[in-house]
């Protein structure tokens, strides 16, 4: 696979932070930081901040104790570093040259890290890094996309493969495992899998139990494997054994919704109108008030990012972009049909991956 090119997007976010007039771009450990220096971290209670400077190179400070760690980790050959008896934030404040008037700071930053850097930094303008780094990780390049096609093969090999293994008994719980298992079999990484059954398929994003499979049961699994951290999202609703003529009928107007949404989805078409075509298909077909969800949501380093395909939504799709389409019909007490694909938006927008989804009889 192309590798990741970590400095050309700390390169990038200088850019941005000279165009908007920032100093600096702080960022702890979180997705974000993944996303520019590699490190894949959990947030402590130690002190450990990437910073991104508009006119200087990118520093890291860290536990001493954790120096080589952030050597073998991440982007950093050199680590600032503090001792358990010294105060990090006022060795932040020591390797920062001048007194910056606006510093941006990762969203998911706790407030007690702010508050510390604040104290810090008492004359600095804080600000929301949001915009500049969702503006960097809502446009995918070859590299990620590599990784992203994979993640979506092995999401819908490993759904595929569960559909085979099941039989009559099974909870969706046991499901649930098996599915898991068999996309990170393929993988050899994490994935998650929702199950529904029948009645509990018409209840959106459900929580799974004991219930059983049957024979003709309705069964909705939604998941997910990643490769390299960038995960996949695919919805397959099925049946174990002979579908009735009311699944057939609800499935085939999914099935066409989610047609016109790939076939709107194209770059400079506003996000909202992509959810209105497949919602006026459902619409038509009488079936409205059983569509309850967006239409989807972007795709990459979490199952969740933007730019989320919901009405409200007017900016405009930009190519590089990827989201999902996963209209659906939910009908209470009987079954849910949703279908769920991963789009790269182009201009002319493709599946991820395209396979069977007619298994039953």
């Amino acid at each position: 696979m192309k590798p990741i090119d970590f400095l050309r997007r700390q390169t990038l976010v200088q850019e941005k932070l000279s165009t908007q007039d920032i100093d600096l771009l702080m960022i702890p450990p979180s997705i974000n930081f993944f996303y520019l220096f590699e490190g894949y971290m959990q947030l402590s209670e130690r002190l450990i901040c990437g910073v991104i400077d508009k006119k200087d190179d990118s520093l890291l400070i860290a536990p001493s104790f954790e120096k080589e760690n952030m050597q073998i980790q991440t982007t950093f050959d050199d680590v600032i570093t503090w001792k358990e008896d010294e105060d990090p934030y006022t060795i932040l404040k020591q390797e920062i040259s001048y007194e910056p008037r606006r510093i941006a700071l990762e969203p998911s930053t706790p407030f007690e890290v702010f508050s510390r850097i604040k104290k810090q930094f008492p004359t600095s303008e804080f600000v929301n890094g949001n915009s500049i780094l969702n503006e960097l990780r809502m446009i995918k390049n070859d590299a990620e996309m590599e990784r992203m096609v994979q993640a979506a093969e092995h999401t819908a090999e490993g759904i595929l493969k569960t559909l085979e293994l099941i039989h009559e008994g099974q909870t969706e719980l046991e499901i649930l495992k098996l599915a898991q298992k068999q996309m990170t079999l393929l993988s050899g990484e994490m994935s998650w899998a929702l199950v529904q059954i029948d009645d509990n398929s018409a209840v959106p994003h459900g929580k799974p139990s004991n219930k059983k499979l049957k024979k003709d049961s309705v069964i909705l699994i939604d998941a997910g494997t990643s490769c390299e951290h960038y995960f996949a999202d695919i919805t397959v609703t099925s049946v174990h054994g002979t579908a009735s003529d009311e699944f057939k009928k609800v499935y085939s107007i999914v099935e066409e919704a989610n047609n016109a949404a790939l076939e709107k989805s194209k770059a400079g078409v506003p996000a909202e109108e992509v959810d209105f075509a497949a919602r006026v298909i459902i619409e038509n077909a009488g079936y409205g008030q059983y569509f309850t969800h967006r239409l989807g949501h972007g795709l990459g380093l979490q199952v969740h990012e933007e730019p989320y395909i919901v009405k409200g939504n007017k900016e405009p799709l930009v190519a590089g972009n990827v989201h999902t389409d996963e209209p659906g019909i939910y009908l209470p007490d009987k079954f849910g049909v949703r279908i769920e694909d991963d789009v790269l938006v182009k201009e002319k927008s493709k599946r991820l991956v395209e396979f069977d989804r007619y298994l039953w009889k």
